[in-house]
């Protein structure tokens, strides 16, 4: 019997404090880190200093760590993004395409080369309801849940949590 819940399965790319050496790494704590990858978009500091990324800007690169990690150090990154007094309440997970860093630094945003992560995008603008009722809007931790509480005894891999989430994300 499997328990997703504490299999490392979920692919999380981070790019601020959670960083290897940064102040708050210690979340990261049981994790596994897959390396150096970046993300389009250019990294921002706003007026009260939290960091974040601007999509807007294209052919830019921000650069991150990938970590494998299970769904209590989901739920601890999660507080902290989202609810606790450390940021300003101010961002959700979702997913983002990355690529893995290579040297020379490069940033070539091939298709090919692409693949999925979470991270915790700010709340700067408006995230549609796509079922036009509250009650059903998206809650990524929550189906994450479900998904490892359906699959329990099968192991999951993190690239088919992300191809789910990216439908479930992507849908509903």
């Amino acid at each position: 019997m499997k328990n997703n819940l504490k299999n490392r399965a979920i692919k999380m790319f981070v790019f601020g404090t959670l960083r290897e050496s940064e102040r708050l790494d210690y979340y990261m704590d049981g994790s596994i880190n897959a390396g150096t990858f970046y993300t389009e978009g250019q990294l921002m500091k706003s007026e009260i200093g939290s960091v974040y990324i601007d999509f807007d800007f294209k052919r830019v690169a921000t650069i991150g760590e990938i970590y494998y990690i299970n769904f209590p150090s989901l739920q601890r990154i999660d507080h902290l993004e989202s609810t606790s007094g450390e940021f300003p309440k101010g961002y959700d997970l979702d997913l983002l395409p990355v690529w893995e860093l290579q040297e020379p630094r490069k940033y070539l945003f091939r298709e090919v080369d692409k693949s999925y992560a979470f991270f915790y995008r700010r709340r700067n603008s408006p995230i549609k309801v796509l079922s036009g009722d509250w009650i059903n809007r998206k809650k990524p931790l929550v189906e994450i849940k479900k998904y490892f509480h359906d699959n329990f005894n099968k192991k999951v891999a993190p690239e088919e949590l992300i191809k789910y989430m990216k439908h479930y994300l992507d849908n509903y």
